[in-house]
């Protein structure tokens, strides 16, 4: 009697857990062809960044573009999401990111709508207008109808990200240079590359002088972050000049004050112990460096509490360490004379920072909130 009776809950556990698992399933299903729906929904209506949202979510979850899918039960689908959310950004007027979408359609099922859009980017052919709600008349007469003016693009929102210059560890470079300091000089580069707020010196020989570090230049990669810290920036740049006969090399690492990480590091070459020679050779590092750093926009894909998922990933430049601001547009700014619009209101909610990339995505942790709670569909841009 006691064997039939733990057969009997054996099998009805193995029924239990094979019950779960397949509602389970089905329900993430249920999440991927609910987004891919939504998505087409927005996008016919016309509402490109909704539609990017929600075809962005269905990829985190189902990635490959398919002629024929199991949406749910017996039904079946074509499921082409990158395919969609190129269409969109190519109507949000990103053709970058739209022909990236649109040839990563094609490599896994051939269609003659990617190969359609694709072909008028190629042509450099622009999307058409999004339809604009008509304005109120002027009080006015005029023999004129003013024409709405193109969106201007978004390119900074809230701070830039603020770095301090440490000093950089000299290796056989003296006298050479005469009266010339080269912190000075690598701390004008980096102001005149207009990416970073650069902290001022007298800052920076202030909180130095507080942990006796001296203007020395050596300095390690945990010792750089307190520094930082105590200045109240997002992120140090340190790291050494090297003299080899008569060439020089720098190299420089950009380092998040929080986490000690390297964001970043870059090197450069001088064939001569000359200021033109260095000046470049710094220039070149520092260009590398703002080049790692690019200002990319996005836009907020998924959230679950102080956890985002943005439609940003390696193929744009995206790094483990970076961060972004995250924002929503308001209302068309209109210029109260000509009827132009001049801009978008701009509500900033949070600042956060990557934690974890993938190839087209990435997930960011909230670490400074502004304003309302994220929500998708809402803007992201690299801070």
């Amino acid at each position: 009697m006691l064997l039939r009776y733990q057969r009997f809950v054996a099998s009805s556990l193995i029924v239990f857990v094979a019950g779960f698992l397949y509602v389970a399933a089905a329900a993430a299903d249920e999440v991927w062809h609910k987004s891919y729906e939504n998505g087409k929904q927005a996008a016919e209506r016309g509402d490109w960044k909704s539609a990017a949202a929600y075809f962005a979510a269905a990829l985190g979850q189902k990635s490959n573009d398919t002629n024929k899918i199991r949406a749910y039960g017996a039904v079946f689908i074509q499921y082409y999401p990158n395919r969609e959310l190129g269409i969109c950004y190519y109507h949000l007027g990103d053709m970058e990111r739209a022909r990236q979408y649109l040839q990563l359609s094609l490599r896994q099922s051939s269609s003659s709508r990617a190969t359609e859009y694709l072909n008028k980017i190629t042509a450099g052919q622009a999307p058409p207008p999004t339809p604009v709600p008509a304005q109120p008349a002027a009080t006015t007469p005029s023999s004129k109808t003013p024409k709405p003016a193109a969106e201007p693009s978004t390119t900074i929102i809230g701070d830039r990200l603020s770095i301090a210059i440490l000093p950089f560890e000299t290796k056989g470079i003296g006298g050479e240079l005469g009266e010339i300091d080269l912190l000075d000089k690598i701390t004008t580069v980096f102001f005149n590359l207009h990416r970073f707020k650069v902290i001022e010196r007298a800052q920076l020989e202030k909180v130095l002088s507080e942990q006796q570090l001296g203007m020395t230049g050596v300095i390690d990669a945990s010792t750089a972050a307190e520094i930082g810290k105590g200045i109240g920036v997002d992120a140090v740049v340190c790291g050494s000049i090297a003299r080899t006969g008569n060439a020089a090399s720098i190299d420089a690492r950009l380092i998040d004050t929080e986490t000690a990480a390297i964001i970043t590091a870059q090197d450069a070459y001088a064939n001569g112990i000359n200021l033109p020679a260095l000046s470049q050779m710094i220039q070149e590092a520092a260009n590398k460096i703002k080049n790692d750093m690019p200002l990319i926009t996005g836009y907020v894909i998924q959230t679950e509490q102080d956890r985002l998922t943005l439609d940003l990933g390696r193929s744009r430049g995206i790094r483990k360490g970076m961060k972004c601001h995250v924002y929503r547009e308001g209302e068309p700014i209109v210029h109260p004379v000509t009827k132009e619009v001049i801009g978008k209101g701009i509500d900033e909610l949070c600042e956060a920072q990557f934690t974890d990339v993938f190839e087209a995505y990435a997930i960011a942790v909230i670490t400074k909130t502004k304003g309302g709670a994220a929500r998708v569909s809402d803007r992201v841009v690299t801070k």
